[in-house]
């Protein structure tokens, strides 16, 4: 249980944050402060010993409720990763939010943000687990709408918190019947109960929540519009909390998953998300928008990986992709911050005004699209290894030559020169950008190299298996595939090429950039739903009034036979008499 104290400084923070709030400079010192102390408690709980605790919280008819944290290794393996990642995402906060106003606010909910995620990794039980995922729900909601002034802010807020409570509703759901039929909320304990209907219905409503966290189709849209919150909490919550949250959790309960047979889910789900994702990229052209659809893809992958039940394979890519994925939300805001920031690729320019950006920007492109020897190659090749199905395998270096086309897109449009009207404000801002933005990304260049290591003992940590092989002809026919995406990428767009798929093609371009059809659909859907409500509405409107009516006419009834009570004898009698006859016409008829 020890391994609690890990959120303890970030909630410390958080609570500092509202406390200091007339004192801004030192919040952001406190909040990176306790983002570096719970790395370090995370290294420690790692190095432990591994198992689960519990801590009885209430009983309830006989039944015991209670805290459960695990240290196995794949909830040390994210804990890491979120630990981690946390620091630098605090430095470049330091460099990218210059308001003092917004201080508090940002940082007290960035460190419930983080402390949300690291109590995510080292849940034991849906109770727990639970707890964590709320916390991510509300905080999420509350970053992607930080500037709530704007005018899609609050909008996309909304959205990402109606979407992800869907799956709140389905993953409360599933966890119900799982307890009505084995009376346990422990993951360890799913892992050895029989097979049922009821295991079965509940392991899909966790699935189809999984599906809402980690956007993949059709609960999608959201990431996209998440955009609109600042840069650093984009590059946290794409590369290592919230959207990896349903990842974790099917990786977490795979076994489960296996025994119900629902690996088909997870393979269909994933390869329809990751096209969908890299479509949208190639014709989208706001900067973060297009690395947002990238996202999608990645977790789309990682899912597909689970379907097959090679977790070393998901792992791994989970694994690489927080790197590169932050480090590329890093670059992007570094460009924006360049170019005062515009968010419309052909808008922006570097124009040699921050060569590190491009560097940086260029090893988190390679990554991402898979270039040997980068992490991301290991990655996504460990993906491609597992796919045994010809038509997956085929798909998914579709995927693969997508995926290198748009992100060369993303990165030689922003490099092109600068009109000359334009360039001496581009190289201005370069040079009074902040180094706390340009430190971190550098950190993560590193490490998307670096964790290339991953694949020999990554597999050996999690599985106690040795790294798994990734054949010299899949090597090549990856390596092909990708040139041949970046390839086309410089031919299109290289040179100050101006004209654009989007304008040049429109239906191309409706056809690539499809989340105009599915949002066409979510309005299909709404008005549906909308007109069920009314006619249920209706329904219910006549007959209420009905009962109004029926209850208006025995009052009536009653005001009539109230006039009878005279209090006089005689009148009674009478109308004993009358009664009394028509009763016995009544019987004699």
């Amino acid at each position: 249980m020890l391994a609690l104290f890990v959120i303890v400084p970030l909630v410390a923070a958080a609570l500092l944050s509202l406390a200091l709030g007339k004192k801004p400079k030192a919040i952001r010192w406190v909040a990176l402060s306790a983002s570096i102390l719970s790395l370090v408690i995370a290294i420690y709980v790692a190095m432990g010993p591994q198992g689960v605790s519990r801590l009885d919280w209430f009983s309830i008819a006989g039944y015991s409720f209670g805290i459960s944290i695990a240290t196995n290794p794949l909830n040390a393996f994210l804990l890491l990763i979120v630990a981690g990642i946390t620091p630098l995402i605090f430095a470049y906060s330091i460099g990218y939010l210059d308001t003092l106003s917004e201080q508090s606010r940002f940082y007290t909910e960035m460190c419930i943000f983080a402390a949300a995620m690291m109590l995510f990794a080292i849940s034991g039980n849906f109770i727990t687990m639970f707890i964590a995922w709320e916390m991510l729900g509300i905080t999420s909601y509350l970053l992607i709408g930080f500037w709530y002034w704007r005018e899609k802010a609050p909008v996309a807020a909304r959205k990402a918190i109606t979407t992800i409570l869907i799956g709140d509703i389905m993953m409360l759901m599933g966890m119900l019947l799982i307890w009505s039929t084995y009376h346990t909320f422990e993951f360890a304990a799913l892992a050895t109960v029989a097979d049922s209907q009821a295991l079965q219905v509940a392991m899909i409503l966790i699935t189809l929540a999984a599906f809402t966290k980690s956007a993949q189709f059709p609960f999608h849209e959201w990431l996209a519009d998440a955009m609109e919150g600042p840069t650093p909490v984009s590059a946290f919550l794409h590369s290592s909390t919230m959207v990896k949250a349903g990842v974790f959790l099917i990786a977490v309960l795979l076994p489960v998953i296996v025994a119900v047979h629902l690996q088909w889910l997870l393979i269909i789900v994933g390869i329809v998300t990751a096209l969908i994702g890299a479509t949208n990229a190639i014709a989208e052209r706001h900067i973060k928008r297009i690395l947002a659809y990238s996202t999608m893809e990645d977790m789309g992958l990682m899912f597909v990986a689970l379907g097959f039940n090679a977790i070393y394979a998901a792992m791994l890519l989970f694994l690489v992709q927080a790197f590169y994925k932050a480090l590329l939300f890093m670059d992007a805001g570094s460009i924006m911050r360049i170019n005062t920031d515009k968010e419309d690729i052909y808008n922006v320019y570097e124009s040699g005004a921050r060569k590190g950006v491009l560097i940086s920007a260029l090893i988190g492109s390679a990554s991402l699209a898979g270039i040997f020897p980068l992490s991301g190659f290991f990655g996504k090749a460990a993906v491609e290894s597992v796919a045994s199905n010809a038509v997956i395998y085929a798909l998914l270096l579709l995927v693969e030559i997508l995926s290198s086309f748009y992100i060369f897109r993303w990165l030689i449009i922003p490099s092109r020169k600068a009109p000359l009207e334009e360039d001496r404000e581009i190289v201005v801002n370069a040079k009074t950008m902040s180094k706390w933005m340009a430190a971190p990304a550098y950190i993560l260049a590193i490490a998307v190299v670096a964790s290339s290591l991953a694949y020999l003992y990554l597999p050996r940590y999690l599985l106690g298996l040795t790294y798994p092989v990734i054949s010299i002809t899949g090597s090549i026919v990856d390596t092909v595939v990708v040139l041949m995406g970046a390839l086309a990428a410089y031919y299109v767009y290289a040179k100050g090429n101006r004209s654009y798929l989007s304008s040049t093609h429109p239906t191309f371009h409706k056809i690539m950039l499809n989340s105009m059809a599915v949002n066409a659909v979510y309005v299909y859907i709404t008005k549906a739903v909308s007109l069920a409500a009314s006619a249920v509405g209706s329904i219910d409107y006549a007959f209420d009034k009905s009962i109004y009516a029926l209850s208006s006419m025995f009052v009536k009834i009653g005001d009539v036979l109230k006039k009878m009570e005279t209090g006089q004898t005689n009148t009674y009698v009478a109308a004993f008499i009358i009664g009394f006859v028509i009763l016995l016409l009544a019987v004699v008829l």
